[in-house]
């Protein structure tokens, strides 16, 4: 905007340079990274990917690239994830400063590791912002506990069930618990039943369990997790390698507030060639 004089309601170049952070804003995931899944779709020289330069023209169109000589790729496919990326409503795309649309954009490769962007309109910004309020959540736990060798699914399943069953009555009903079982069901929810299926019972392998508990009072938590590491001696055979962590747990809650309720400011802080800090602080309105 201060380049190109930019207005704050020339609502096609905002929302242009809105995607351009967007384009950018998670690194080299337009220039290969993430993107990769080996053989079905390929990225050169990943250890060395290049990361994103994006070129901005005076009417908002868009041109992304990478440094020279560094691997990765850029493409059309990288460029249409990426811009896609965590866009809930292609159409209405909502951010502070613009509404984008991403309906008549058009995605195009100008030559190797040169993808072009048009089309991006904008629509007035949103009347209210979201706003992320953090509050104290009380204490989290985890331990872990690990079963590899002949039988060792059936050895890990057994050892939730009697985690689950313990909890019970020595966890006041409070206490929040989730299993999961790392190398079998770890993205799946603890009572979804994913702990009984999607492999036989019989199963070699490592599998990991792990227990996360949370509680607004620490000492719940380490009992609980006390249950994981009694499993060594008191649960089924092989078990090892456990490890426990606890920590405070930080709980976050988003509301749209009204604009005119928020005043944005920043703060910058500078050193003088002395050593000495100064600082100023610039306020909008």
């Amino acid at each position: 905007m201060h380049h190109f004089d930019w207005r704050w309601d020339d609502w096609d170049r905002l929302a242009c340079g809105m995607m351009a952070g967007h384009l950018a804003e998670c690194g080299a995931q337009v220039s290969g990274g993430y993107f990769a899944d080996p053989g079905f779709k390929d990225v050169p020289g990943l250890a060395t990917v290049g990361y994103p330069i994006i070129e901005v023209e005076q009417d908002g169109s868009l041109i992304i690239t990478k440094p020279a000589n560094t691997g990765g790729c850029v493409t059309e496919q990288t460029v249409k994830e990426q811009l896609l990326y965590e866009v809930h409503d292609p159409a209405n795309y909502l951010t502070p400063d613009v509404t984008v649309d991403l309906s008549h954009a058009e995605v195009r490769q100008l030559s190797p590791n040169r993808v072009a962007v048009t089309g991006i309109r904008g629509k007035p910004a949103p009347e209210r912002l979201k706003t992320t309020v953090c509050y104290e959540g009380g204490w989290q736990g985890e331990a872990e506990i690990s079963y590899a060798g002949p039988n060792a699914l059936a050895r890990a399943q057994l050892a939730a069930q009697v985690l689950r069953e313990r909890l019970v009555f020595r966890a006041p009903a409070e206490l929040r618990t989730r299993l999961d079982i790392i190398g079998l069901a770890s993205v799946f929810d603890s009572d979804s039943g994913e702990l009984q299926r999607s492999a036989s019972a019989s199963a070699s392998g490592d599998y990991r369990l792990r227990l996360a508990a949370e509680h607004s009072e620490r000492r719940w938590v380490v009992r609980a997790t006390q249950e994981l590491l009694a499993l060594y001696c008191a649960g089924p055979a092989g078990g090892g390698g456990v490890r426990r962590q606890f920590q405070r747990r930080v709980f976050t809650a988003s509301y749209l507030v009204k604009r005119s309720d928020v005043h944005a400011h920043a703060s910058l802080f500078e050193s003088s060639p002395l050593g000495e800090r100064r600082s100023e602080r610039y306020a909008a309105c």
